[in-house]
């Protein structure tokens, strides 16, 4: 029992899967609250491509 109580090796495994799991979420919060701000960023940009290809394609036609 005693062995068990001084084997290092699984106490510092079990440390670095803490930290990874506090990174991981971290990262999970800092992209929750920055995924409205990038969808309406991305929103945006696939708006103005589209009116930018309806101007390009409107001045392009004979009768436009």
């Amino acid at each position: 029992m005693l062995k068990i109580l001084r084997n290092k090796r699984g106490q510092s495994a079990t440390e670095y899967m803490l930290i990874i799991a506090i990174v991981v979420l971290g990262l999970v919060a800092a992209a929750s609250a920055l995924l409205p701000k990038f969808k309406s960023g991305v929103d945006t940009l696939g708006d103005n491509v589209i009116k930018t290809l309806e101007t390009t394609y409107e001045n392009q036609t004979p009768g436009g």
